[in-house]
């Protein structure tokens, strides 16, 4: 009888151990092709063991919910690389383009002229008179006069009233200059796959670039 009991004892204890073999078998398979991915895209090895740790994480189930945004990648280039990367986690991203501002130039005018004789005229005689200026030949302002171009607005503001105080009913003109950029943004689930870490070291090489957590 005891020979019997030992029997099934023995038996259990193996049947419980290849059924926790199969399960770790299972989550190995899984993690396979994401870190073959990692190991393809030119990480190093401290940064590669960073995100695999991410990809196992998961938040508490019971925290609101918060997406991600990362914004101000400047180049088709860099969002592929970092999509690529965020692919090797098995994290989606969503792409938008936008268009942002780099600058905004202050331009000291007068015109545009009803004519083109007109605005020569004029140019000649500022020109006389010692007055930079040149003729606008293009763009919004197309038959006006340029006295001057400013990344300042003070200085534009400066010159304006020194032009007036000389008779010239100058003016200023602003004018954006746009670049533009791609942001991504990674929806909740996907979220939860990476810590800040991970997002740091993915990011840290594309200047400009950050990511925010956001409630979705």
């Amino acid at each position: 009888m005891k020979a019997i009991i030992l029997t099934l004892v023995v038996l259990n204890l193996a049947f419980g151990g290849w059924l926790y073999w199969q399960q770790q078998e299972a989550v190995d398979d899984a993690l396979t092709e994401p870190l073959a991915q990692l190991n393809n895209l030119g990480l190093d090895e401290a940064t590669r063991a960073r995100l695999t740790q991410s990809g196992r994480q998961r938040d508490n189930a019971g925290q609101p919910a918060q997406c991600i945004l990362i914004r101000g990648i400047g180049s088709v280039e860099d969002s592929r690389v970092i999509q690529a990367r965020l692919t090797a986690l098995e994290v989606p991203a969503e792409e938008q383009i936008r268009s942002e501002v780099t600058r905004t130039d202050h331009w000291v005018v007068l015109g545009p002229f009803e004519s083109t004789a007109r605005a020569r005229e004029r140019l000649a005689q500022l020109q006389a008179d010692d007055v930079e200026s040149f003729l606008i030949n293009q763009g919004r302002l197309e038959g006006g006069i340029s006295l001057g171009l400013f990344s300042s607005s003070s200085n534009a503001e400066n010159r304006r009233a020194a032009l007036v105080e000389a008779g010239i009913d100058a003016r200023i003109e602003e004018f954006e200059r746009l670049r533009e950029v791609r942001d991504l943004n990674i929806a909740a689930d996907a979220a939860r796959l990476l810590s800040d870490s991970a997002l740091e070291s993915i990011l840290d090489r594309f200047e400009g670039v950050e990511f925010q957590r956001y409630g979705c």
